[in-house]
């Protein structure tokens, strides 16, 4: 069985033992007994605080609801939010502290917003002097594998912090090195490794109880489908919320279920099949109201590429159903909580478009609209993953056996 960070209690004690110390976590970070970090760093040190990143401590809160901060008296300490008004924590309050320790389980995703939290919490830790402590957790996708574009600096967003890949095959502890020595944060980083992991491993081969990281990712393989299917959300296509089965299924009440699965098992992507399915959303898009589409089955992991293949899936629907698919804006779509983080960081106004942060790449939007093809895509992108894993092994990010592939 894999040992993640927070059961290393020598090395917890060692790094830790008696300090005063601000925990960025949630109930994502367990050990394998399902003992809590709250409580585990608790026993050797002084917690003074919790930064709480989307979806608040609990993991209760929906998808782009502000996490308010408050006292928990569950575990009697004072819950700071970064996600709400403020992202980043003041300086002023981590120079109170010894060292600020991040442990929290995300999914191996550019756009899962925990790891922005963490390039902010990092960010803050190197101005105030404060060294940042890593419990170490595996990444569920395996750190083998890299998919889709680099984030391009103009496109940056609370989505997409960091010029990485959407599927960037790091575990926590190594996109904190590489935000230190590749993004140039300089932070003072210490990573509290796991034991008993190596790159080829999916999270269902640690041992681990899969806890879901947040409230619609119920899975492992949902997890591993939202890797391309978190690009719905920038479309008016119902990406599942509100169901049982989110980004397993996603459609439209305008879609026809059986000529939809039937052209997208066509295009012959592999490692997955679809299956025609309707469903009525209880929340987010179309709610109550009937939605026809496909449900993605999986077929072969190690063959299947999520970013692609709902790169080709926009394509074909665009193709198909024309302009009643629509790619969506933050003016055009305000009540749509999590389209904030799409765009909140686009300074540039580089875009209108929330696909085009989310991807981090405009290419995507063009190639959903038909003017570029999937395979000049790939290839480039290809190339642009080539000089990550380079960086990545030049500057000493990578911490455990096997090796990261572009």
């Amino acid at each position: 069985m894999v040992r993640v960070g927070a059961e290393d209690l020598e090395a917890l004690a060692r790094a830790l033992g008696g300090r005063a110390v601000g925990l960025v976590t949630n109930h994502s970070a367990f050990s394998a007994r399902l003992g809590y970090t709250a409580e585990l760093v608790g026993k050797v040190a002084r917690v003074e605080v919790v930064f709480a990143p989307e979806h608040g401590l609990w993991v209760s809160a929906a998808a782009g609801e502000p996490v308010r901060s408050h006292f928990d008296d569950e575990y009697g300490v004072r819950v700071y939010s970064l996600y709400g008004d403020t992202l980043e924590p003041p300086t002023e309050e981590v120079q109170k502290l010894d060292a600020v320790v991040y442990d929290i389980q995300d999914v191996g995703l550019r756009w899962y917003t925990y790891i922005s939290t963490l390039y902010y919490v990092e960010r803050a830790c190197a101005k105030a002097g404060t060294p940042l402590v890593v419990l170490d957790r595996p990444n569920p996708l395996t750190g083998a594998v890299t998919e889709g574009p680099v984030l391009k600096p103009e496109y940056r967003s609370f989505t997409g912090v960091a010029s990485v890949p959407a599927r960037y095959g790091l575990t926590p502890g190594e996109l904190a090195l590489y935000y230190s020595r590749v993004e140039g944060l300089g932070c003072e980083v210490e990573v509290v490794r796991l034991g008993g992991w190596s790159r080829r491993m999916w999270f269902d081969e640690t041992g681990l109880p899969w806890v879901p990281p947040s409230p619609n990712i119920p899975t492992l393989e949902t997890a591993l489908v939202y890797a391309g299917a978190c690009l719905l959300e920038a479309t008016n296509l119902s990406e599942g919320r509100g169901t049982a089965s989110p980004f397993l299924q996603f459609g439209a009440p305008w879609v026809r279920a059986r000529e939809l699965a039937r052209d997208l098992n066509g295009l012959g992507i592999p490692g997955v099949v679809f299956r025609p399915v309707k469903f009525t959303p209880s929340a987010g898009k179309y709610r109550g109201v009937e939605v026809r589409g496909v449900y993605v089955h999986v077929t072969d992991r190690e063959r299947f590429r999520p970013f692609t293949c709902f790169v080709r899936v926009l394509r074909r629907v665009r193709e198909v159903y024309g302009d009643k698919l629509a790619l969506l804006t933050r003016e055009a779509e305000p009540e749509v909580e999590y389209l904030r983080d799409y765009t909140s960081l686009g300074s540039t106004g580089a875009s209108r478009y929330a696909i085009d942060y989310l991807a981090g790449d405009p290419d995507v939007r063009r190639c959903v609209e038909g003017s570029v093809d999937v395979e000049e895509l790939e290839e480039r992108w290809r190339r642009e993953r080539e000089g990550y894993v380079e960086a990545v092994r030049e500057r000493g990010v990578l911490l455990y056996p096997g090796d990261i592939g572009p």
